[in-house]
């Protein structure tokens, strides 16, 4: 008698190898016969008849057919490595797409994921985020190997540099990866399960069990139990206890563009390539360039903006969440918006965005503005010898080093009380940390004297007003080097010849602003529309004075990153701040502002990754690799700014557009896609992506060079483009 393989009969009989297998161990072919660990099957036999009952109707829920199979073999920490579930995925691997989103070393699936950088997988993201990667019913096959317990979910997260929580080692852990397996699973498609239960993926999810392998290992080993599924049917996830519709992130169905995105899309790709560089484009017109601010977003993106959104909507109420020093809702109140909110936490920004949109008499400004040089001028006067000899006389017959850090740079205000007592000047003094370090004895005298006579002013408005200009001539007449936002002073030789003209700064600064202002209130006259402004000083990721759902429109641009490693908001204001003294803030505030800043908190040792965006995880990986604290100070950023897209989103109105100015900066070697991480993040709190526009920076006040490795020496030019990400509220 001939005799054939399982595989030859299952050609002949039309069926799996696995299921003449199967037939074989129950005993049901007659003639077959084992030799060794192959069955042989006699040539004659007989097909035997299909046995296997389903249960039907609504509330199916179980194969009662499924094979159940037991082999004993060795423990081993590779679980495909098991020579029985080796031998099972060699037999239920079909042709198509399999994913293995734990695949540790192995290369069964067509691609392959592992947290652990210590393997050569395609990927090395978080399972989740990893199969959210993937198409609503676009993959065949899952091997689904997880960890087997919250023990195992621990040591997997720890043995990367995670830290773990209740959340990520409770039952949803597995709950979010069956969600997403029933997504991407195509129906007929398989999912093989390994662990200590037979539970799979589950029939809720849209699956039935057909094959279930016990291999025991013997002695107090668990079992490895080996689940084989078929999608047979759609899961019903929105009737899933727990389930969110946010969970499906950028798979919701709801990817629609409306009439109103279609049109602004539109409008958008109409524009010349170079229509958002504003070259030729004056960015200091009207208030917006009374005063200097690091990384200003240039007036005429968010003048365009507003003008493209009017076009295919009513815009009554518009929102910068990071108002910086303004410019956003100076724009709001010349395109006539009832509506105008802002809201920064540097005390300088609030003080420079509520100048600029307070609209001042320019007649009393004037007068005002004269009675002040006059009285200037008559103070000046009196003192003109003491002030004009007194550096000549500090290094003279005080015998200081006025470039010294020590000495007249610590002790400044002890030195200058003296120097006050033995020439009977009459001028208060400001006692500030260093204040000896940024200014040289003359010009702290001048400063003085100015600010003197700007507080007599009674009208509160127009003071804060001259004050502006004042702030600005601080910054110009101080130490530190030009062109810089963190506090670098001059080398000594330069601040040893620097003797600016304090009253001529000054007056010059204030008369350029008073023609700002003109030309302001003019123009606001002009549309006679009175906005209401309203500026807050929230946290960006709380923004509880805002009023929910009440905004039709934002614009704004967030830092690129946190403070200390890039624009330092807080160093840039801080000599502003001590002279001013109009906020009543400590030393330690005034000093501590950066740390408050986007991106303030330190992780230092490491963090749980909560941030919903695959692009940025992948990054984080990287730059980790290179710089653990590094990657703590980016992640910091995200974290905050993720936490602000979703406090922005709540107050915005439905159907409402929001505008992000962003530009992607580089860490560590690494390019962090802010635009396209903004994107991500933003689907997970009701908001649609609809567009993107690039535009080359040509005049943002930033410097031309950083360090992006922190490292001494080494610099590389600065971002040349920016990104304008369209999203609109659900």
């Amino acid at each position: 008698m001939n005799y054939l393989s399982v595989a030859q009969t299952a050609e002949k009989w039309n069926m799996t190898p696995r299921r003449v297998q199967v037939l074989c161990n129950e005993g049901r072919i007659e003639g077959a016969q084992r030799v060794g660990n192959v069955w042989t099957i006699p040539e004659n036999a007989d097909k035997p008849a299909d046995a296997r009952k389903k249960v039907t109707g609504k509330n199916r829920c179980l194969n009662t057919n499924i094979s159940i199979e037991r082999v004993w073999a060795m423990p081993n920490k590779n679980t495909f490595d098991i020579i029985p579930i080796h031998n099972l995925i060699t037999e239920e691997l079909t042709n198509g797409l399999w994913i293995d989103p734990f695949a540790n070393r192995n290369k069964l699936a067509t691609i392959t994921n592992d947290l652990s950088l210590e393997f050569d997988t395609d990927y090395h993201m978080d399972a989740l985020d990893f199969m959210k990667m993937f198409d609503n019913d676009s993959v065949d096959g899952v091997l689904y190997d997880p960890p087997y317990s919250p023990r195992q979910v621990s040591e997997c997260y720890n043995n990367v540099g995670y830290n773990v929580t209740w959340d990520t080692t409770k039952a949803s852990f597995w709950g979010n990866h069956k969600r997403e397996i029933s997504r991407i699973v195509k129906i007929g498609g398989k999912v093989i399960t390994f662990g200590w239960n037979s539970g799979g993926i589950g029939y809720k999810y849209g699956f039935e069990i057909e094959r279930i392998l016990l291999v025991p290992h013997g002695g107090w080993h668990n079992d490895t139990i080996c689940t084989v599924e078929v999608k047979t049917h759609e899961g019903d996830l929105s009737k899933i206890k727990g389930s969110d519709n946010n969970m499906l992130g950028k798979y919701s169905s709801n990817n629609i563009l409306t009439q109103e995105d279609e049109q602004l899309i539109s409008l958008l790709n109409s524009l010349p390539k170079d229509y958002w560089d504003f070259k030729d484009d004056d960015v200091r017109e009207y208030t917006h360039g009374i005063h200097n601010y690091p990384a200003m977003m240039v007036c005429p993106i968010s003048r365009n903006i507003i003008k493209l959104v009017k076009e295919i909507r009513k815009i009554d109420s518009i929102f910068d969440p990071f108002a910086g020093s303004g410019t956003v809702l100076v724009e709001g109140m010349l395109a006539g918006i009832k509506r105008v909110y802002g809201n920064d936490i540097n005390p300088l920004a609030l003080f420079l965005s509520k100048v600029k949109t307070t609209r001042l008499d320019i007649t009393q400004l004037q007068s005002e503005t004269q009675l002040l040089y006059k009285r200037i001028n008559d103070i000046y006067s009196q003192f003109a010898l003491q002030v004009e000899s007194s550096d000549e006389i500090m290094r003279c017959v005080y015998n200081l080093d006025l470039t010294a850090k020590d000495g007249w740079g610590t002790d400044a205000p002890k030195y200058l009380r003296k120097y006050k007592e033995d020439n009977f000047i009459d001028i208060d003094i400001p006692d500030f940390k260093n204040i000896g370090y940024w200014f040289k004895p003359r010009v702290i005298l001048l400063l003085s004297l100015i600010k003197s006579e700007i507080c007599k002013i009674d009208s509160k408005s127009i003071k804060e007003f001259i004050f502006v200009a004042f702030s600005e001539t601080i910054r110009f007449v101080s130490n530190r080097r030009n062109g810089e936002f963190k506090m670098f002073r001059m080398p000594p030789n330069k601040v040893e010849k620097f003797e600016p003209d304090v009253i001529k700064e000054f007056t010059t600064i204030l008369n350029r602003n008073i023609e700002k202002m003109n030309a302001f209130d003019e123009a606001c006259a002009d549309i006679d529309i009175n906005s209401v402004v309203s500026i807050f000083d929230n946290n960006a990721t709380v923004l509880d004075d805002v009023p929910n759902n009440s905004v039709d429109l934002v614009i704004t641009s967030p830092p690129y990153g946190d403070s200390r490693t890039t624009v330092a908001y807080g160093e840039y204001s801080r000599l502003s701040l001590q002279w001013l003294d109009l906020f009543e803030l400590s030393e330690k505030e005034i000093m501590g502002i950066d740390k408050t800043l986007m991106g303030g908190n330190k992780f230092r040792n490491g963090f749980e990754y909560t941030v919903p965006s695959t692009t940025l995880r992948s990054s984080l990986e990287r730059i980790k690799d290179v710089d653990l604290e590094r990657a703590g100070d980016v992640y910091s950023f995200y974290l905050d700014l993720s936490n602000s897209i979703a406090a922005i989103s709540k107050k915005t109105r439905s159907g409402g557009y929001q505008f992000w100015v962003v530009g992607n900066r580089t860490v560590k070697g690494e390019l962090l896609l802010t635009d396209k991480i903004i994107s991500e993040i933003a689907s997970q709190y009701g908001l649609k992506h609809i567009h993107t526009v690039d535009r080359n920076i040509i005049n943002k006040v930033m410097p031309s060079q950083n360090s992006p490795t922190n490292e001494s020496g080494i610099k590389s030019s600065t971002m040349t483009n920016e990104h304008i990400v369209v999203l609109r509220k659900e």
